[in-house]
């Protein structure tokens, strides 16, 4: 796993906020396309297809709960997808597991609330492309309410994307899940989005063909298959 620095998606979050008044959503219309995620029939049951525009694939996934007392929650995921699309070759397959756990010892001085979310990529994917998405702390009072915060780094081959919780403008009906993720560039300029509200999934992908678009296109599925353990909390 990449080390992921809290305080540097902190800071980035900070310094993609709106600027004057436009919505970051505002800011990245005229350079995106928006894009609903489609449900497809898949091979069964258990692997539901989709598409997103001209990227499209098969979703497989599985979670564990478990609590003890009252006292203790745990939450285990895996999720794997697979994505055809232009500029994927062959299709690149995604593995992504992780999860997170609270004591609620109000005794203890040192409670644990951690989470760690780790997405490896194979088939024609670079190598060594990975995802790495944690816990964050950082980011403005009115996104900390709306949202749980989480925030973290993708490399897909010379791409590398950050990626921020962050309320993107317009109405957002979260319901306190995770629902809208900015992604951009190391040095803050923002260049795509994810929005899971509602019953499709929107995302917002660089016009411009070529590997931003298909590591932004391979980032938002990962997001979007991601079964948040904070949206059951």
């Amino acid at each position: 796993m990449r080390p992921v620095c809290l305080a540097l998606i902190a800071a980035f979050a900070l310094t993609s906020s709106a600027h004057a008044g436009q919505s970051i959503l505002d800011r990245l219309r005229p350079t995106t396309d928006e894009i609903k995620l489609q449900g497809k029939k898949g091979h069964n049951l258990f692997h539901p297809g989709y598409a997103l525009g001209a990227y499209a694939g098969e979703i497989h996934a599985a979670t564990r709960h478990a609590e003890g007392l009252g006292l203790f929650t745990s939450d285990k995921f895996k999720t794997g997808f697979t994505v055809t699309g232009p500029g994927l070759g062959d299709g690149v397959t995604a593995d992504c597991a992780g999860g997170q756990g609270r004591i609620g010892l109000d005794w203890l001085a040192f409670k644990r609330d951690e989470l760690a979310y780790i997405c490896s990529y194979g088939g024609a994917a670079p190598k060594d492309a990975e995802l790495d998405l944690a816990l964050s702390t950082g980011g403005k009072l009115l996104n900390r309410l709306a949202q749980p915060q989480r925030g973290g780094e993708f490399h897909y081959g010379e791409v590398t994307l950050r990626v921020t919780t962050e309320l993107l403008g317009g109405l957002t009906l979260s319901n306190g899940q995770t629902s809208d993720y900015l992604i951009a560039r190391p040095d803050g300029t923002p260049v795509a989005a994810v929005r899971k509200t509602g019953l499709q999934p929107t995302v917002y992908l660089p016009k411009a063909p070529g590997p931003e678009r298909d590591a932004a296109a391979v980032l938002a599925l990962s997001l979007i298959f991601f079964n948040d353990p904070g949206n059951t909390r």
